[in-house]
């Protein structure tokens, strides 16, 4: 017989949820769910290596991002500028 807890990695420790105690010695198998990636993480990933802005040392980025963001679509290869 097989029963389901969630839980999450805390410290290389599983800490299951809710009420979610096993007696000590009780052997598991540990499922791993996969979490995708949203649009959203992966395209400021993708802006940040193209612009460089957060290891480049420039102080100027907020003043100068219009400037930034055009030569990071140069560098894309898109010229559609909306």
């Amino acid at each position: 017989m097989f029963r389901i807890y969630k839980g999450v990695v805390r410290n290389g420790v599983i800490v299951l949820e809710g009420d979610g105690q096993l007696p000590e010695g009780t052997k598991v198998t540990v499922l791993v769910e996969e979490v995708e990636e949203t649009a959203f993480e992966t395209n400021w990933k993708r802006l940040s290596e193209i612009v460089g802005a957060f290891d480049s040392g420039v102080s100027d980025v907020s003043e100068r991002k219009h400037e930034y963001l055009a030569e990071a679509y140069e560098r894309c290869g898109r010229t559609d500028k909306k």
